[in-house]
């Protein structure tokens, strides 16, 4: 028997979005392209689920530098972004085939535009810029007095410091074999996927409450793309969008949810924890707000 409740449906559930993901089928050449690259595990995944798209010959080009409008429609892929807003950037049509993905990055919180109200969709994309865009998607905090361990770490803009440093503290940016991380050298497409992938598989998008309190803004709510962990009881989680489930990890007490949408669901371990549900929704339970109490 599963530690976790209501955990068979779930997976059943991911079984399904996985089949209806995947509809998209790569080339052998893409294959064969991705098995030769340092980063082949990830890629090769990404082709499978469809997340990695080739070109019109079939090949997918790994080693070409990643336009801004590219990294920003590979991130909204991996995280299935579909949350849009209104877009104001002058260098920015509808006609242009990144316009919805912006509209789902600005939404999300991690692009924003230039004094000017230009973004620059088509300017190739350096690896000090793409750690901040992945470091702001995650609500890192990014202290400017952290300071990345690298030989050139003095090359790196002051501004992108503190995401350099967080994320290679997290594993997920890696430096190159001479201790360099050289911020200014383009982001090729295969980098690109490894950092995402990394990102999406290191944890940091989960989110775990482990002292009793109130958690979440004021009025705006707040998106969480992966799972939330409630290791103690007497929380309570208010205006929150979570994309994963909710686990119970804190034994027998109150837990409360507010204003709450939680895609998966509740699940939970050891004891017999009380959830209030207000004005919130668990769409793998029905999406019915009334059933309030985790099974």
């Amino acid at each position: 028997m599963s530690r976790w409740r209501s955990l068979i449906p779930l997976l059943i559930g991911c079984s399904l979005l996985t089949f209806a993901v995947t509809g998209y089928a790569a080339s052998r050449a893409a294959y064969e392209e991705a098995e030769q690259s340092w980063a082949a595990p990830a890629l090769k995944e990404w082709l499978d689920l469809g997340w990695l798209q080739g070109y019109p010959d079939g090949t997918i080009k790994l080693n070409e530098p990643v336009t801004k409008a590219e990294l920003v429609s590979l991130m909204n892929r991996a995280f299935a972004l579909t949350d849009t807003a209104p877009l104001s950037f002058q260098d920015v049509s509808t006609t242009d085939w990144f316009y919805t993905d912006f509209s789902k990055a600005v939404k999300a919180g991690y692009i924003t535009d230039f004094e000017d109200g230009r973004i620059m969709p088509l300017q190739i994309i350096s690896r000090q810029e793409a750690a901040l865009m992945l470091a702001s998607f995650v609500h890192l905090e990014l202290p400017r007095e952290k300071v990345p361990p690298f030989k050139d770490k003095d090359l790196i803009l002051e501004a992108d410091q503190g995401a350099v440093a967080s994320l290679t503290e997290k594993g997920i940016i890696k430096g190159y074999p001479d201790g360099t991380f050289r911020p200014d050298d383009p982001v090729t497409r295969a980098s690109a996927v490894f950092l995402i992938d990394a990102m999406l598989k290191s944890g940091i998008v989960n989110r775990t409450y482990s002292a009793p309190g109130i958690y979440g803004l004021d009025s705006a709510v707040e998106t969480i793309y992966g799972n939330v962990t409630l290791s103690v009881p007497d929380i309570t989680l208010r205006n929150m969008h979570i994309r994963g489930n909710v686990i119970i990890d804190g034994g027998s007490g109150d837990y409360h949810l507010i204003h709450v949408t939680v895609d998966g669901n509740i699940l939970q371990g050891e004891g017999s924890p009380t959830v209030r549900l207000d004005d919130s929704t668990v769409l793998d339970n029905g999406g019915d707000p009334e059933e309030a109490a985790a099974r």
